[in-house]
């Protein structure tokens, strides 16, 4: 199964997901992943460790800052907030972390823009092995935030606070059962090599031992190994094994920390996004989170085969991505049904002598004189049109058509009838398969 990266764009944008009627109201709520804060502040960074420890023991989350209450509107990060967010020390942070809990919480961080605003965004992975207990006490101003020497913090809807019985009975089980698993696996992987060569490697202390002796690892390839250990594998796709941003550093537990050299900041990907790319011919950085942004659209006319062209990536591994998207809504079996054949229709432009077909006939002759006059009255008889033309056609005229469907979509989709917008959604789809998609 796909790993999806907590802080890709289309992720993040879907979880900014806004009212239709307030563009500055977001609809996501507080819950057992997401918890929303106005603003940044280090000199408050102890503060938001009971959350993150909170996350980790269950099923991870988000912090995001910028975010107002009651309601929850955009506010952003602004001036002092935003300089201070985008200057956080991952070092610093993980330090602290590790002082106050243990074992080692996962985290990671970007700054994102959304709607010309900038937010603050923490990802807590879920730990690997549970409980996270907190190892010593600290007492805050507003007592929520204090943390207790031996606590154990989870994510309850928007509240984090120490873990009922139910809770940390279920993460017991399921530490025995992870352990059981490992066991097992261990004994069949080792009565495969057989037990006269197998050798077991101790991860703190760098010793090989087995039936033929000890060997012991370097210290300093020792640290690599383990960062190794902790890192993302990827094993399809040509895609790299191993992502590392920054420098790696060693501190004194043995333990290895990502020293970050570079701010990270992410865009949110926009359905208008998708579609200037096409229409501008743009190489994006990454186009398979474009495609997956479409599930989280309110409609799946969108152009994406360009975008599988610039990932290299086949329709069938497209399929599978999209099918590993969570997304609600009715898009996502849309987009699955045009990846798996259903295309956006030619329309024939009738010889009849009706004023609508006298009208299609008109535009579709200046398509191909590349020689397009509209206005916003008839903007559905010019894009009709442009749907009757051939594949030699369009290729033949690729540059003005592409040209020309971006000034009709800057000047009159916002302000286009429904039924309109619809038409130039379809017709834009209509060159990209043309262009892009070989029958």
């Amino acid at each position: 199964m796909r790993k999806v990266d907590p802080l890709a764009a289309d992720t993040l944008t879907n979880i900014f997901r806004t009212s239709p009627k307030d563009p500055l109201k977001i609809i996501n709520r507080e819950g057992t992943t997401i918890e929303f804060k106005e603003s940044y502040s280090h000199g408050s960074m102890a503060q938001y460790f009971k959350t993150i420890a909170s996350f980790a023991n269950n099923a991870g989350g988000y912090i995001i800052f910028g975010v107002g209450n009651s309601p929850r509107r955009l506010l952003g990060l602004k001036d002092k907030n935003l300089q201070q967010f985008e200057e956080l020390k991952v070092e610093e942070f993980t330090k602290n972390l590790c002082d106050y809990f243990s074992p080692e919480i996962k985290w990671d961080h970007c700054t994102f823009e959304f709607e010309d605003l900038s937010f603050g965004v923490i990802y807590t992975f879920p730990l690997r092995t549970k409980p996270c207990i907190c190892k010593k006490v600290y007492e805050a101003q507003n007592t929520k935030y204090s943390l207790k020497e031996g606590d154990i913090y989870y994510r309850y809807g928007g509240r984090s606070e120490r873990i009922h019985y139910e809770e940390l009975n279920a993460i017991m089980e399921d530490a025995r059962k992870s352990e059981e698993a490992q066991w097992l696996s261990f004994i069949k992987n080792a009565s495969k090599i057989g037990i006269e060569n197998a050798y077991l490697l101790d991860l703190d202390t760098g010793v090989i031992s087995g039936k033929g002796g000890s060997i012991v690892i370097d210290n300093e390839l020792l640290s690599k190994i383990a960062f190794i250990k902790e890192g993302e594998f990827v094993e399809k796709k040509g895609e790299p094994a191993l992502r590392l941003i920054g420098d790696i550093e060693e501190v004194g537990t043995g333990k290895i920390i990502v020293k970050e050299s570079t701010k990270k900041v992410v865009k949110a990907i926009e359905p208008t996004d998708i579609i200037n790319a096409f229409l501008k011919g743009t190489k994006v950085g990454e186009p398979l989170e474009y495609l997956r942004a479409i599930c989280s659209a309110s409609s799946a006319n969108y152009p994406f085969y360009f975008l599988l062209q610039q990932a290299a990536c086949t329709i069938e591994d497209a399929t599978e991505m999209i099918n590993e998207n969570t997304s609600r809504g009715i898009t996502k079996k849309r987009l699955l049904e045009r990846l798996q054949g259903k295309r956006v229709p030619i329309l024939n432009v009738s010889m009849s002598q009706t004023n609508a077909s006298a009208k299609k006939r008109k535009y579709r002759e200046e398509w191909l004189e590349e020689n397009v006059r509209t206005d916003a009255n008839e903007y559905g008889y010019c894009l009709s049109a442009l749907m009757s033309l051939k594949r030699e056609d369009v290729a033949q005229h690729e540059k003005y058509i592409r040209s020309k469907l971006q000034k009709l979509y800057s000047e009159f989709y916002e302000t286009a009838k429904a039924n309109d917008a619809t038409t130039m959604r379809k017709a834009i789809c209509r060159v990209d398969e043309l262009l892009y998609f070989d029958e």
